[in-house]
């Protein structure tokens, strides 16, 4: 993008992108855990593949192929019904072949299937509806990981354990071991390969950006969020990383703050397959959090799912700065709010100290939040 066109889109900080999907031949092959049945190229016509993606883009895959004669006969006459009203599509793509012609439709996890290009829902058969909804959650449960609060993943994965970490996104994976930690983990690398292959994950440089992970040990996988930054004391010699790095789960906390970090809670959430429905409980504050998470890390899915919207954001960094205030929204169907944040422009090398302006909606006192614009002043 030309350095003109990008100043433009950091100063009004939203802009339209559409995700680019990678096609189902370029996604890496070979990775540990996933289940590649068959490709959409094998597939007969008689045979429908599931596939499961934490985002469109993520390298990392399951699948499952079936049959039913009764999904094939109303496939072909499909009829449209209501609108897909979710701000993100469905992790779960139904592939069939039909007269020579790839058919590709979003399964939602209640068995509903939608239509990619008109976000609208088909009409099916209770029956039919009932089978995707067992085909669909069978799948995703062994695509994603358990969610279970700290002191239960503290047990689960007791200190000085070895286990396996899956990166959703990659679908790179490599060994560590819990060094230390009472309100997370603090993990080591095992070798110098897995070091290498932890740099990798986060582009060949270690960064403090949250990414959800799997993190598999005697049998089960649980859903965590770890960040790729050596630092503390202890480690492993020989291993090529110089200190430890942190996992996290649901309700863990950081070392400084004693609290619990948004950016790390959105992972887990995204690990379990659970991104969509939390972010729809969400205050308006904590969704600006995750909002502005998605601003730093350059999460396109974060910032679709805050806004509604396929966004994207030109900035090296951004943080909060200020507190948010105390006050009820509960019969608020707008708000406007008012955000201290240090930002570090996408051609700058030093931060500046910026005020945000959120305005968010929601369509009434049942519904989700979503941020309708943000402006830095």
């Amino acid at each position: 993008m030309h350095h003109a066109r990008a100043t433009r889109l950091l100063r009004t900080l939203i802009c339209t992108l559409l995700l680019s999907v990678m096609s189902v031949s370029s996604l890496c092959p070979g990775h540990s855990y996933v289940q590649a049945l068959s490709s959409p190229e094998t597939t007969n016509m008689n045979t429908f593949l599931l596939v499961v993606q934490a985002s469109p883009h993520a390298a990392y895959r399951s699948e499952s192929s079936f049959e039913n004669k009764k999904l094939q006969r109303e496939i072909e006459q499909l009829t449209a019904g209501p609108a897909y009203t979710e701000a993100l599509p469905p992790d779960t793509t139904l592939i069939y072949h039909k007269k020579g012609q790839t058919l590709n439709y979003g399964v939602t996890v209640n068995g509903e299937l939608v239509d990619p290009m008109t976000k609208s829902i088909y009409a099916v058969s209770t029956s039919v509806q009932e089978t995707l909804r067992t085909q669909v959650q069978a799948l995703r449960a062994q695509h994603y990981g358990e969610i279970l609060t700290w002191q239960d993943a503290s047990e689960v994965i007791p200190k000085y354990s070895k286990f396996t970490i899956t990166d959703v996104e990659s679908g790179l994976s490599f060994e560590g071991q819990r060094r230390a930690g009472s309100s997370h983990a603090d993990v080591q690398p095992l070798t110098k390969s897995d070091s290498a292959t932890l740099k990798t994950i986060y582009g060949g440089a270690w960064s403090w950006d949250r990414k959800a992970v799997l993190v598999r040990f005697n049998g089960r996988t649980l859903a965590g969020s770890m960040h790729g930054m050596p630092h503390g004391g202890d480690g492993i010699p020989g291993n090529d990383f110089d200190g430890h790095f942190c996992i996290h789960f649901l309700g863990s906390v950081t070392h400084g703050s004693h609290s619990s970090d948004p950016a790390h809670q959105v992972m887990v959430h995204r690990a379990a397959g659970l991104l969509t429905s939390y972010i729809s409980k969400l205050s308006p504050w904590a969704l600006i959090d995750v909002w502005i998470s998605g601003a730093n890390q350059g999460d396109l899915q974060l910032l679709q799912v805050t806004t509604g919207q396929e966004q994207a954001m030109h900035v090296r960094s951004m943080r909060r700065l200020s507190k948010f205030p105390e006050r009820d929204v509960s019969q608020l169907l707008e708000l406007e709010a008012a955000v201290d944040v240090t930002v570090t422009p996408a051609r700058a090398s030093a931060p500046a100290h910026r005020r945000m302006l959120f305005r968010l909606e929601r369509a009434s006192l049942d519904s989700r939040w979503y941020i309708r614009s943000a402006v830095m002043q």
